[in-house]
């Protein structure tokens, strides 16, 4: 096919996504995305229109060969425009957790996966975005990491905004938190933040690993500081504790047992 008829084709393609999505008709936009290819896609993304990009944000994790569209969604994901930001991110966090739900295609390297991981835990650690942007990049670069931890962990934990520490330590597969060093870092964020959040979040991440590996790792990392923390969020008013109530299980002291005790009065369980 020539040059000038595939050029034809892509404006086509484009204004009938384009189209779609002006009469309201999401999924018919996305429909017409999907037939018009990823390479037609990948050019409406970078569009300067709003609805064009909207169109083919809708239509990316439903191309073929969507995966490739991850560099295309990071850069339609930094603009200013909080709009189409947010969407291209959600959009590249679907075709992230699709993609590492099946069994990887072949001509899909390790370096791929590397890039686009790199692409979205930068954009995540970027501080200055809004904080649901970060978060949607962070669930994304988590999704595309063997280890299962997406960022730096370090570096989240030491993020300024308590929301961000939270969900960097949430995000953190349990298979993650076992190994040593995150164990380490998350018994950081238990003991030290002040922020009862982002403490009980990092205390859900390990207890829950507690599934993944032995208990007595996970409990060294907490040490007495870590479980005492743990103990007073659980007698607290924080909602969903069940979570860190393994860890005082495995601990097994008088004081774990009677902050149990206290934490089923409470709630009933």
């Amino acid at each position: 096919m020539a040059w000038l008829d595939l050029l034809v084709l892509g404006a086509a393609g484009t204004a009938a996504m384009r189209t779609a999505l002006e009469r309201g008709d999401l999924d018919e936009a996305a429909r017409q995305g999907a037939l018009a290819g990823p390479a037609i896609v990948e050019r409406a993304l970078g569009a300067a229109d709003r609805t064009t990009r909207l169109a083919a944000i809708a239509a990316a994790p439903l191309v073929e060969d969507r995966a490739e569209l991850l560099d295309a969604l990071a850069r339609a994901a930094v603009s200013p425009d909080r709009r189409t930001a947010i969407p291209a991110a959600a959009a590249a966090r679907a075709i992230a957790r699709e993609l590492v739900s099946h069994d990887r295609p072949d001509d899909l390297a390790d370096d791929d996966l590397a890039r686009w991981r790199a692409a979205w835990a930068g954009l995540a650690m970027q501080g200055e975005r809004w904080i649901e942007l970060r978060v949607i990049a962070l669930d994304t670069a988590a999704a595309l990491d063997r280890d299962g931890i997406g960022v730096d962990l370090g570096a989240a934990l030491g993020d300024p905004d308590p929301a961000f520490r939270a969900a960097a330590a949430a995000t953190t597969a349990p298979e993650a938190s076992a190994r040593p060093e995150p164990a380490q870092r998350l018994a950081g964020a238990v003991i030290h933040d002040l922020d009862p959040e982002v403490a009980l979040a990092a205390a859900q991440a390990l207890c829950m690993a507690i599934d993944a590996a032995s208990a007595r790792p996970i409990l060294d990392a907490l040490g007495p500081s870590g479980l005492a923390r743990i103990r007073a969020l659980v007698t607290s008013d924080a909602p969903e504790v069940d979570d860190v109530a393994r860890c005082l299980a495995a601990d097994g002291s008088d004081a774990s047992i009677a902050a149990l005790r206290a934490l089923h009065a409470r709630t009933g369980r």
